[in-house]
């Protein structure tokens, strides 16, 4: 996971790459175009130990233990369980995402949507 960071360039999604301008190349191709710097005017740079993220990886026995037949265990931070149509996610970090995965080309790695 050398050198990712994560990219939010609305309250919707967090997009993973390796610098700014390999996001933006990327972002103009596959995404939106972007014209004028109004179009960057939410984007946000967040490394990836300091932002969150609900994930269905990295999800142990022990996590499904906790949960139990509850639908959500919430504290308020990293470690949360929530089921989703049949799933159980928990609140991680885009590091614990990640974990020493190196991407190829950037992508879309949370959504709202």
């Amino acid at each position: 996971m050398e050198n990712i960071k994560i990219f939010k360039m609305d309250d919707y999604s967090w997009y993973a790459a390796h610098n700014l301008m390999e996001f933006l190349n990327w972002y103009n191709k596959h995404i939106d175009s972007i014209q004028t710097p109004d179009d960057l005017s939410e984007l946000e740079i967040i490394e990836p130990e300091d932002g969150t993220m609900w994930s269905n990886k990295n999800i142990t026995q022990e996590d499904v233990e906790t949960l139990g037949d509850a639908d959500e265990i919430c504290r308020g931070g990293i470690g949360d369980l929530k089921r989703h149509d049949g799933d159980i996610f928990k609140m991680q970090t885009f590091a614990d995402v990640l974990g020493d995965e190196d991407i190829k080309e950037p992508y879309e790695i949370a959504s709202t949507e």
